[in-house]
C-alpha cells in the first residue's frame, strides 16, 4: 500500500505547489474563495447494492480570477449501509485539489482530485484511495447548489465505488 501511495501524493502536492506558486505570482489580480457544503449522496452503480445514502459536510478555500478558481477542499461523509451489509457503514475524509469555472455569472464546472481515507466498519485503520469528483452547480449571490459525480479507486476489484451527490451550501 505505501508503495502505491506516495508517488501519487508526491505528483498531487508537486501539482499543488506549482498551482499556488504560479497563480500567487499575480497576487495583485486574485482574489480569495471560502465555501462550505452540505452533502447528500446517492451510491449508483453496483455500489447502491450495499449502500443506502449518504450525507457529509465539505469546506473549501483557494483564490482565483474572475472566472477560474483554484481551491481545496476537505470533508467528511458517511455513507449509510443496507440491511445485512458485512462491512457497515463507510466513512471517508477526502482531501482534494481542483478547478472551478465559471463560463458565465451564476453558472459552474468543477473538478477536483485528491486522496479519500477510507474506513468501514471491520477495517481497524483509515486506507488511502485516490478520489475524484466532477460537478455543475449555480451560485446565488452567498449561496450555491451543485450536483457532482464522485467516486474513490476500489482496492480488492477493477473499477470505482461512486455517487451523485447534491451540494447546498455558501460561498464567499
Amino acid at each position: 500500500m505505501q508503495k502505491y501511495f506516495m508517488p501519487k501524493l508526491y505528483v498531487v502536492l508537486l501539482i499543488c505547489l506549482f498551482t499556488i506558486c504560479t497563480l500567487g505570482a499575480s497576487a495583485q489580480k486574485t482574489k480569495p474563495f471560502l465555501g462550505g457544503n452540505l452533502i447528500l449522496g446517492f451510491p449508483n452503480g453496483d455500489f447502491k447494492t450495499a449502500y443506502k445514502s449518504a450525507l457529509g459536510i465539505e469546506g473549501s478555500a483557494g483564490f482565483g480570477g474572475k472566472r477560474i478558481f483554484v481551491l481545496g477542499t476537505l470533508g467528511y461523509v458517511s455513507y449509510k449501509a443496507e440491511s445485512g451489509n458485512p462491512y457497515g457503514k463507510i466513512t471517508v475524509i477526502p482531501l482534494k485539489a481542483g478547478l472551478r469555472v465559471y463560463p458565465t455569472k451564476r453558472l459552474f464546472l468543477t473538478g477536483n482530485a485528491g486522496y479519500g481515507f477510507l474506513k468501514d466498519e471491520t477495517m481497524s485503520k483509515r486506507e488511502a484511495r485516490f478520489v475524484y469528483d466532477a460537478g455543475v452547480g449555480l451560485h446565488f449571490l452567498l449561496s450555491q447548489i451543485s450536483v457532482h459525480y464522485d467516486a474513490w479507486q476500489r482496492k480488492n476489484n477493477a473499477g470505482v465505488s461512486s455517487s451523485i451527490q447534491l451540494k447546498l451550501g455558501l460561498a464567499l
